[in-house]
């Protein structure tokens, strides 16, 4: 699925009615842009580097919660490129 079909089920004639912060979040996070994703992995080493040398347990606290959802959106993204959607694995004619 690429980005404008996430973007349709949550908006088109399927999508929940009334989706609680929960499923609203979840579909955000999985939705987001290469880009996006790449620059919380470089955040989030950031943050671990920094957590590491510091040793201050709120640092280490917001640096696993951050890669957490780092983790997560980058599961997401690699789903959205393994499955198949309009356009992809074209074959040359």
């Amino acid at each position: 699925m690429d980005l404008l079909t996430y973007k349709e089920l949550d908006t088109g004639p399927d999508a929940p009615k009334n989706p609680g912060l929960a499923h609203r979040a979840w579909h955000w996070l999985l939705s987001l842009s290469p880009t996006v994703v790449t620059f919380m992995v470089a955040l989030s080493i950031g943050l671990a580097m920094v957590g590491v040398q510091v040793d201050w347990y709120p640092m280490i606290g917001l640096m696993s919660l951050f890669w957490a959802a780092t983790f997560l959106a980058l599961v997401g993204m690699v789903a959205r490129w393994m499955t198949p959607g309009p356009g992809r694995h074209r074959m040359a004619a």
